[in-house]
């Protein structure tokens, strides 16, 4: 990596980390590593889309990390930057929020919250598969966007999709909120044996969305999944979809 001003960024109090045009992890500062907890050789080389961190605001500013190593639910204000440098790609920033760092819930719930976020959502239908031994499937949609035409913007694509799966979903299942060009469905009482049926639902109603956008989009739909299994709690089921997902994504970057 050739990001200018590099050792100013390696000493910055925030996490910062590089992303290349496809998306995949060139660098990241110590304090990020630190922050995190991770391993480097978990970071660097990877896509964007395997850390195991996902978006807890509607907004994508606020980013939990789902690592099972971890004692407590660390939580980061999250922004990007495309980068200024010679080498394109994008900077993501990572600063530790500690009034929102907490200890993770238990995830026997005696009852929903009235206003889930999809955290707390996931944790129960996690909490109820284990009693109960209710199905129970996450589907981690990615989006890449090759072209977007001048008058569109990235959020407008976004929003169509968005729009698409609250059109498409059931009441009963619940879109997590967008981070790095992904949408994360939480799917009660859905078996693994409905998925691909539900996928191809989704790609199609997408697909047109996209097209009434504009003809001249160019991007290609990425489906990452896993279903509940005995002893899963919430960050196993995470793991797997996310996962799936890069396994489908590598794929996509090797035939492109």
């Amino acid at each position: 990596m050739h990001i200018d001003n590099n050792e100013i960024l390696d000493l910055s109090p925030l996490g910062i980390l590089f992303a290349d045009s496809e998306q995949r992890i060139n660098w990241c500062n110590q304090r990020f590593l630190e922050d995190t907890k991770l391993n480097k050789e978990n970071v660097v080389g990877h896509l964007l889309a395997a850390l195991p961190m996902e978006a807890i605001d509607k907004k994508t500013h606020l980013v939990q990390l789902f690592d099972k190593e971890s004692s407590s639910a660390l939580k980061f204000q999250y922004w990007r930057k495309e980068s200024t440098s010679a080498e394109k790609g994008t900077l993501h920033y990572f600063a530790l929020d500690r009034d929102a760092t907490s200890k993770p819930s238990k995830l026997a719930m005696a009852k929903i919250p009235k206003r889930p976020s999809w955290v707390e959502f996931l944790d129960y239908e996690v909490s109820r598969s284990r009693r109960y031994d209710n199905p129970l499937c996450v589907l981690k949609l990615h989006i890449i966007i090759d072209h977007i035409p001048a008058e569109l913007e990235e959020d407008d694509i976004k929003q169509a999709i968005k729009d698409t799966l609250q059109d498409e979903l059931r009441w009963a299942d619940m879109i997590g909120n967008t981070s790095r060009g992904s949408f994360l469905m939480v799917l009660p009482e859905t078996p693994n044996s409905a998925l691909e049926q539900l996928k191809g639902k989704i790609s199609t109603a997408v697909e047109g969305q996209l097209k009434a956008l504009s003809s001249e989009i160019r991007y290609h739909i990425v489906f990452g999944s896993a279903y509940w299994k005995k002893h899963d709690d919430s960050n196993r089921l995470l793991k797997r979809a996310r996962e799936n997902l890069v396994i489908e994504l590598e794929k996509q970057l090797n035939t492109d």
